[in-house]
């Protein structure tokens, strides 16, 4: 049985940029990640007793206090089924004074409390003499797995998520907010990527991309220009991966150390979506599909010109796609509440359509 790893560590070719030391989020400096994972349970949904398949994820742009040392940030939401907190301050301001949290579309609110308290325990004049945070939550409809009606995510899971935010590497798959994710009818989940960016004086900046995948029909797949979805379901007993599809959503968070203005980072923020349009995903109804970017660097950096964007689009769409990549390959198989089970990306048989496809032929062996 093959290991699960990156889709790079297969040999696939995923762009010409780069990626960090560790190709994930972390590789920005200062940038730490978090998971609290809930599983408990099995067989026939009992609402509020489980079975549970579900997490948070808490994602800190710097070690510093963020209210009081927020950070620039662009949005862009290309698909607007989604339920997430704080979108709109982001989109008027262009500024991030909170932490980044992921967890389940119903667990938004419970998440949200856990953020302001601990906001809350590190500010003491919110609310007396300064004005209240921009609490951001996104959230996933893990609910072809998890209990979700259960709401079984708690502030403490939050405030639990926040405080094990470390550096990288990060885990991925089938962890924290990502536990209960489906992506293409396989099990998703959590998934990264970086890339490094390097200027023509010579400057160098990183961009990390976070992906909470969990969106997608398996026939959309597409893996290094090969439909890797398609060629599964000429296989997939019946031509069915015997799944339902529910629409989900999808979750991009980009850090970056470099001084980019709030619009800059819109700009980079819209281009994710042609990360997502690599892996063959059409952001299909009922997908909320939601893009953070923001820069970790102080207000008193230098600005860069818009003229030099170029090269960092060029990792956010790379970034972007291997993000997703990776939460499938790094995600294992999973049986949740009634039996439903999501299979993990069957590696194997991708490494060897890949192999075998030329000029748009399979070639039979």
């Amino acid at each position: 049985m093959l290991t699960r790893r990156s889709a790079r560590e297969y040999g696939f070719w995923l762009g010409m940029l780069s990626p960090g030391f560790n190709n994930d989020i972390t590789d920005v400096p200062g940038v730490c990640v978090g998971h609290v994972s809930l599983m408990s349970g099995e067989g026939p949904l009992l609402p509020g007793k489980g079975p549970v398949r579900t997490g948070v994820t808490a994602i800190l742009p710097h070690g510093g206090n963020l209210y009081r040392h927020p950070c620039k940030a662009g949005i862009y939401v290309y698909n607007g089924f989604g339920k997430s907190l704080g979108v709109p301050y982001i989109s008027e301001t262009g500024v991030l004074n909170s932490p980044i949290l992921l967890t389940n579309t119903l667990s938004v609110n419970d998440v949200a409390q856990g953020v302001l308290t601990h906001l809350l325990r590190q500010n003491p004049e919110i609310g007396n003499d300064a004005h209240t945070p921009n609490v951001v939550v996104f959230e996933c409809d893990d609910s072809y797995l998890n209990d979700v009606r259960g709401r079984h995510v708690k502030p403490w899971d939050a405030l639990l998520a926040i405080s094990r935010a470390v550096p990288g590497p990060i885990s991925q798959g089938n962890v924290g907010a990502g536990v209960g994710m489906s992506c293409f009818q396989l099990k998703g989940g959590i998934g990264s990527s970086s890339r490094k960016v390097c200027l023509p004086q010579g400057t160098e900046y990183m961009i990390g991309v976070l992906a909470l995948a969990n969106f997608g029909l398996l026939e959309d797949l597409w893996l290094a220009g090969v439909p890797l979805g398609w060629l599964l379901l000429r296989e997939w007993p019946d031509g069915d991966p015997g799944t339902d599809y529910v629409p989900g959503s999808l979750i991009f968070v980009g850090l970056t150390d470099a001084p980019l203005t709030s619009p800059q980072l819109e700009k980079l923020a819209k281009r994710t979506a042609l990360g997502q349009a690599r892996t063959g995903s059409l952001s299909r109804t009922g997908s909320g599909d939601f893009a953070l970017m923001a820069s970790t660097t102080s207000e008193g950096a230098s600005a860069i010109s818009d003229w030099e964007l170029d090269v960092f689009y060029q990792a956010v769409v790379e970034a972007s796609a291997e993000s997703i990549w990776n939460a499938l390959f790094y995600a294992e198989t999973m049986v949740g509440r009634d039996g439903h089970r999501r299979q993990a990306l069957p590696i194997g048989k991708a490494l060897q359509f890949l192999r075998n496809w030329q000029g748009g032929v399979v070639i039979d062996n």
